[in-house]
Parts: C-alpha cells; sequence; structure tokens
C-alpha cells in the first residue's frame, strides 16, 4: 500500500448535496484516524478552482440534492472534469452526478452504474458507454469510479479507502460507522417506478387500470377494453411512451409485488423461497418454472445477505 498520503478532493457543485459533502469527508476523516496518521488529505474545491498548479489523486462529485434540476451543460464544469482526467486524478461520482462524467465523454467505451431509476436513461442518452451495470453498487473503471444511488457515496468512499490503503482499513472504517462493506447489490433496492409526465391519456388510463386491479385479474384484453382501444393500439402507445412492449410494462409491475414483500418478511431463506414460488405459480401462471427459477435465482441472489 502506498504510504504518502493520497489527496481527494470533493467537487462540489450548485446543488450538492449536503450530507454527501459532509459524508465523504467524515469517512476519510476516519479512515485517518483508525490508521493513526493522515493518509487521505481532503478539499473541498469548486470547477472554477482547477487549474495547473494543484492536482489531486482523487476527485469525487457528490450527488446532487433531490429535487433539484441539473442541466449538465456547464462548460466551466465539463472543462475542468477534462483537465482533472487528464491531470491523471481519478474520477469518482454517484447517482445523478454520473452524468456529468459521461457528458464529459469520460465514460465513453466504459462500464459504468448510477441510479437504478437513472440507469435506462445514461444507457439511452449515452450509446457510447459498454455497459450500464444496474444492479450494481459500485463500477471501478480504474481512471473512472461510479457508483449508484444518493447514498451510494458511503460505498464509494469505502471503495476508495479499500483501493488505496487496503481492504482491512475499509472493512475496519465499515464496522466503526455500522455501513454495509460486503459487496451488496443494487438490484435488492431496484423498483419499477412508472412515468406520469408524458402525458399521453391513453397510457395514463392503463396505468391507473394496473393500479386499482388486483395482478391476478389483470390482462391486456381487460386493459384495452377498459381504455376502450384495441390491444394492438395500446401496445403501440406503450412502445411509442416507454420503448418497451405492453407485456414488459405488465412483468415490471407484477415482479415489484414480491421485492416488497421480502422486506418485511423474516423467515428462513427455504421457507420463503417456497412461500414465493406457491404464491407466484397461483397468481401468475402464465409464466413458466423456468422463467420464475431465474427470478427467484436472481431475487435471493441480491437478497442473500439479508
Amino acid at each position: 500500500m502506498n504510504e504518502r498520503s493520497v489527496s481527494v478532493a470533493i467537487l462540489v457543485a450548485e446543488g450538492s448535496m449536503p450530507s454527501a459533502i459532509a459524508g465523504i469527508e467524515d469517512i476519510l476523516s476516519i479512515a485517518n484516524h483508525l490508521h493513526g496518521h493522515t493518509i487521505f488529505t481532503i478539499k473541498q474545491i469548486s470547477a472554477h478552482q482547477i487549474g495547473t498548479s494543484e492536482s489531486f489523486d482523487v476527485v469525487f462529485i457528490p450527488p446532487a440534492t433531490m429535487g433539484m434540476t441539473v442541466k449538465f451543460d456547464d462548460k466551466v464544469m465539463l472543462n475542468a472534469l477534462t483537465l482533472l482526467h487528464h491531470s491523471g486524478a481519478t474520477l469518482a461520482a454517484n447517482c445523478a452526478s454520473v452524468f456529468w462524467l459521461a457528458q464529459a465523454g469520460l465514460l465513453d467505451l466504459r462500464s459504468a452504474t448510477t441510479h437504478w431509476k437513472l440507469c435506462d436513461k445514461l444507457k439511452e442518452q449515452y450509446p457510447q458507454i459498454v455497459e450500464v451495470k444496474k444492479h450494481q453498487m459500485v463500477v471501478d473503471e480504474g481512471a473512472i469510479i461510479t457508483g449508484s444511488g444518493l447514498f451510494a457515496f458511503q460505498d464509494v468512499t469505502l471503495h476508495l479507502i479499500a483501493r488505496y490503503a487496503g481492504f482491512e482499513l475499509a472493512r475496519e472504517v465499515a464496522d466503526m460507522c455500522l455501513l454495509d462493506f460486503t459487496g451488496r447489490l443494487q438490484a435488492h433496492y431496484e423498483r419499477f417506478v412508472p412515468d406520469y409526465s408524458h402525458g399521453d391519456e391513453l397510457v395514463l388510463r392503463a396505468q391507473k387500470y394496473c393500479e386499482e386491479t388486483p395482478l391476478a385479474e389483470q390482462s391486456n384484453q381487460a386493459m384495452a377494453q377498459v381504455c376502450c382501444v384495441s390491444e394492438k393500439t395500446l401496445t403501440r402507445a406503450f412502445k411509442k411512451t416507454y420503448g418497451l412492449p405492453l407485456s414488459s410494462i405488465a412483468y415490471a409491475l407484477k415482479w415489484t409485488w414480491p421485492k416488497k414483500r421480502l422486506a418485511f418478511i423474516r423467515r428462513p431463506l427455504r421457507k420463503w423461497l417456497i412461500w414465493l414460488a406457491i404464491m407466484m405459480s397461483v397468481t401468475f401462471p402464465e409464466y413458466s418454472k423456468r422463467s420464475l427459477a431465474l427470478h427467484l435465482q436472481n431475487t435471493v441472489h441480491a437478497n442473500k445477505e439479508k
């Protein structure tokens, strides 16, 4: 491990989440304390302060406060990121701040992650990204590190500690702070969240039907009848709005149910699997045993540490 100190800059932009700014600094400071000397030097900077006179080993872009609208087109910020990258700094970001890296072209031909709700948008807007790893909490591409949701700055910071100061120190910091450092997946937290901002009245009626009708009673045919259109017309409307066939939307909605149930069930895994298999096969008989087994496997893998 490197004995010299690692210089970490927290790149604060307008709307950066205050708890993330403080949290990154706090976790690294705790690492310093537990290590016995200053292994991480920490400084808050803005894009306007980036120049050729000072260099950093790591630059962390904290997430924006929830509800903030960020356009990711600030030329000063984008130029600063490019300059930092070319100077050899490792750039880290999580949640929506990952879009800064993508907009600067720094995720081209790389894999990345972001909040599960934003992964499809990231993939669609920046096709140069090799793979958007929707289920991962942290993706390390060497010079670029990306993290998932708002508070995944904790996971990214622990990852930085492990990378620069060793796994044992990162584990010690996690234990001291009661943070999860088990290699968990973002898949456990993922939910299907319908978009109601599209303005398509037909799709909105169909969404209302899905919300008000018990899952076992739902069908594409019944949904089309409620909307007073053919199944083909309804399918085209969903394809235009979501970019997905109607069956995919219904499938996502149905699999949100057992994932929500999992959060409230405390029983041995084997018994839970039997219960889930029975409930799903009764409620959704149209799905094959192979499909059910595959989803059970993915759900258990994402929750095996729970």
